[in-house]
């Protein structure tokens, strides 16, 4: 449901650090390279279906990134921000429009200006929320919360979804109104599984990032291996097989339903120090490095880190 999570996944312009998972979607997506390069020049809004980890955020990227667009991407997670909020982060508030809007700001909307906006997971957007999408997508401009003065807001839409808007219009969760004027270009984003040809060179990729990462030797990949990670339907796409990956250079076992031993030529102690290796580097990277953050996390001293960090040959920065 829309609004479970505090923590809005709104970013603006740069894009996150997945970008071995944005190469992987490049595979993955290499038969869409024909209709792609027509349409993101074009002036029309878009609805990526396609199920989790198929790379719909890549490919919004993408779209921007050839449609010339001089604004930036500004990419909203609809199921990320709490129903009450909603209205306010989208369209932008004036002072005084409710107790605590104790100065005027824009709204993602309007921060998309001249470039595009990414609506992902609009499945999770309520009903009277896509009301007033409607009228913005009509309009091409916004109201801020407590204000009647319209603002013109020249950008392109795009929205994400994992259930195909027109199931969504059948069973009463999404207007109709809303799908029709969405549905301008379609997208369907292919599963992983329909690509068994980029499995293993994927998993590969992934498990030579985790172990340079990790400043270890990448595991190899025996035939039993090779095997189960192409019987496997992989419902988590791309993000579930880069998980595998990490866990296969853990010393781990890459899929839950694997019971046979692996890595039997790594004792104990290393895959312990490798996994300790992953979680204080994680942690780093996360906090941006900042040592103070990291020992509050992982719940030990400093002295601990710095003798752990020596002892693993981790570098701070």
């Amino acid at each position: 449901m829309f609004g479970k999570n505090s923590d809005a996944h709104c970013w603006v312009g740069s894009c996150p650090e997945i970008a071995s998972a944005a190469y992987a979607s490049d595979d993955i997506h290499a038969t869409l390279s024909p209709l792609i390069n027509v349409i993101a020049p074009l002036s029309v809004d878009i609805v990526l279906e396609g199920e989790t980890g198929t790379g719909k955020d890549t490919m919004a990227r993408r779209i921007h990134q050839l449609s010339g667009c001089s604004g930036p991407l500004v990419a909203v997670n609809c199921a990320a921000i709490p129903e009450s909020l909603a209205e306010s982060e989208l369209f932008g508030v004036v002072s005084g429009a409710y107790t605590g809007a104790s100065r005027s700001r824009a709204g993602y909307l309007e921060t998309a200006d001249k470039g595009v906006l990414f609506l992902d997971e609009i499945d999770s957007m309520p009903l009277t929320l896509q009301a007033k999408m409607l009228r913005v997508l009509e309009n091409r401009g916004v109201e801020r919360l407590g204000s009647t003065q319209f603002k013109p807001v020249d950008m392109r839409v795009i929205v994400a979804t994992q259930t195909p808007l027109h199931k969504l219009v059948e069973d009463g969760r999404f207007r109709r109104d809303l799908y029709f004027r969405l549905d301008t270009v379609k997208i369907q984003l292919p599963p992983l599984r329909s690509r068994t040809d980029l499995i293993v060179p994927l998993f590969q990729r992934f498990c030579h990032e985790a172990a340079q990462r990790l400043n270890v030797s990448p595991p190899s990949i025996n035939t039993s291996l090779h095997e189960r990670l192409l019987a496997h339907a992989w419902p988590g796409n791309i993000r579930e097989l880069k998980a595998a990956a990490e866990r296969w250079v853990l010393g781990l076992s890459p899929l839950a339903q694997l019971s046979e031993q692996v890595h039997d030529h790594l004792p104990l102690k290393a895959r312990l120090q490798r996994i300790e290796k992953f979680l204080i580097l994680d942690a780093l990277r996360r906090h941006g490095h900042c040592i103070d953050e990291v020992v509050n996390e992982l719940g030990i001293p400093k002295r601990t880190l710095y003798h752990r960090l020596k002892v693993l040959n981790v570098t701070e920065r």
